[in-house]
């Protein structure tokens, strides 16, 4: 809601991206009102070329909220604004050469808010000079946005790519990337946490987000590493599979008869599980392991 209460603000003054040269500085004091509240105003100067006007001159190369309807007459335009959290109508008048005054009405997010700019032209300015400024913002605030839904990708959470407002093309990579192993993993040895952003990233919660059926990426993998034999999947995250490839490699192996080298890493971890009393699926429950242990003892003193 921040992040588009400052992008509306944004919006409510004219900036200069014109190709034009010839501009003049602007002192425009931008103020909001919302749920019977006044904001204090916010004052900034901006370089304007000479030929930016009206509502086209207010969003300038930010294409994320589009005017449409837009009427003239001599000084005057109105038009209706949507963004990507809200829509509204708005009105500037010029006074003249050297000032206007502009009102919008924006709904979002259930919260209507008045933002009332005023503006007052000063000194000539170069705004070829303020466009390469501005641009190299631009590009810098576009890097640290690829940056960010990039982190999103990688870090597998759904929530993080909606508040980030990251472009349909992010999504598409989140959920190619669980169809992967990598992937697959950071989402499946994920533990609730109890926070929207973390826990969007649980397996449950992305398989729904990718309009995948729930269980069928792990069956798939497992399938996959299971006809390739990827020994390290499979003991981690296939137990089903992994159980009969443990009893028929590991089960009675000692010093003298170690398993085959293909499967020495597999059956350490097997064995490992096996004394810290894991249960994954193919390691026996400790109470599994204590009634074999009896019937083992019940056998060697013959009762």
């Amino acid at each position: 809601m921040r992040r588009q209460l400052a992008l509306l603000l944004l919006v409510a003054a004219p900036a200069a991206f014109g190709q034009a040269i010839p501009g003049h500085n602007w002192s425009i004091t931008t103020s909001m009102e919302m749920e019977g509240m006044k904001l204090p105003g916010q004052k900034q100067q901006l370089c304007i070329a000479d030929d930016a006007e009206g509502p086209d001159a207010m969003t300038g190369d930010d294409q994320r909220c589009t005017m449409s309807d837009v009427k003239s007459a001599p000084g005057r335009y109105s038009y209706k604004v949507t963004c990507p959290d809200g829509s509204g109508t708005g009105e500037m008048i010029y006074h003249g050469k050297d000032s206007y005054t502009s009102k919008m009405t924006i709904t979002a997010d259930g919260e209507t808010m008045v933002i009332v700019s005023e503006g007052k032209r000063g000194g000539s300015c170069d705004a070829r000079q303020v466009n390469k400024q501005v641009a190299a913002l631009e590009a810098r605030a576009a890097a640290g946005m690829q940056q960010s839904c990039d982190g999103m990708v990688e870090a597998m959470l759904p929530a993080g790519l909606d508040s980030a407002q990251c472009e349909a093309k992010y999504k598409t990579q989140l959920c190619a990337r669980l169809n992967t192993e990598e992937g697959y993993r950071t989402v499946s040895e994920r533990q609730p946490a109890g926070d929207p952003t973390i826990d969007s990233g649980l397996l449950s919660s992305v398989e729904k987000y990718c309009g995948v059926a729930a269980g069928s990426t792990q069956k798939r993998l497992c399938d996959e590493a299971n006809q390739r034999e990827d020994l390290d999947f499979l003991g981690a995250q296939c137990p089903a599979l992994a159980a009969p490839i443990a009893q028929r490699e590991c089960a009675g192996r000692s010093y003298s008869t170690p398993p085959a080298q293909k499967y020495r890493d597999f059956c350490n971890s097997y064995a490992r599980d096996m004394m810290q009393g894991g249960d994954s699926g193919m390691v026996p429950k400790t109470q599994d392991v204590l009634k074999e242990g009896a019937k083992r003892l019940k056998g060697l003193f013959g009762r």
